[in-house]
């Protein structure tokens, strides 16, 4: 928006508005709450403490046609984390209300992406020679994971207790603290400290220099 109102030449730019439930969407409510901040509809007003208002937070008099924490996640093409919260601080997507969920399903598709990732890194390919450095093998994606005790890692990874069907195996808990991260490549760390090791030679030359 800052492009196209305060920089852009007025009538020498295109633009559309596109539907933000469908792009970007955040299951967000498009109507404010009582509550100081935005809040997602209340299942039970009285129960959670706080409820909708009739006041569009965009101002308009009518924003029922963006209320997106009522629109499936199979209608929309690209998702935000911000109102459901992020997947690796295993998010409990908003309990008690509208938008539980249309965040429930976002939060496993995210996982969903990691577990193909990971699946994907993990693949053998007995014709696949493994290049001198991990991120020489981004194009192909194979074989990131070559040592035992790193594909252990993957799937000991795997092995949480919460609502599986939704985290799949990846959080203990809700919060931050229970997030199983995911697994480096092999070689990535041993590849960080050469890089480190060579930047603070250059700024080491560079000081000489001075």
């Amino acid at each position: 928006p800052y492009y196209y109102e305060m920089v852009a030449p007025e009538g020498e730019h295109n633009e559309i508005e596109l539907d933000r439930c469908i792009y970007n969407q955040m299951a967000d409510n498009p109507r404010k709450s009582t509550h100081r901040f935005p809040r997602a509809t209340p299942l039970d007003p009285e129960k959670m403490g706080f409820s909708d208002t009739t006041k569009c937070r965009d101002g308009r008099e009518d924003c029922s046609d963006t209320d997106c924490q009522r629109v499936h996640p199979r209608d929309s093409v690209t998702a935000h984390f911000t109102f459901c919260h992020k997947p690796w601080d295993c998010s409990d997507g908003l309990p008690g209300t509208v938008a539980h969920e249309t965040c429930s399903v976002l939060l496993r598709e995210w996982y969903g992406v990691r577990r193909e990732l990971e699946d994907w890194w993990l693949l053998k390919d007995p014709n696949f020679k493994r290049a001198k450095t991990w991120w020489d093998n981004i194009d192909d994606q194979r074989n990131l994971y070559w040592k035992a005790e790193t594909v252990d890692q993957v799937y000991e990874h795997r092995s949480g207790s919460l609502n599986v069907s939704t985290y799949l195996g990846y959080c203990d808990s809700f919060g931050e603290n229970g997030y199983r991260s995911l697994t480096h490549p092999d070689g990535w760390f041993e590849e960080q400290e050469k890089a480190v090791k060579k930047e603070l030679k250059h700024q080491h030359k560079l000081s000489f220099h001075e």
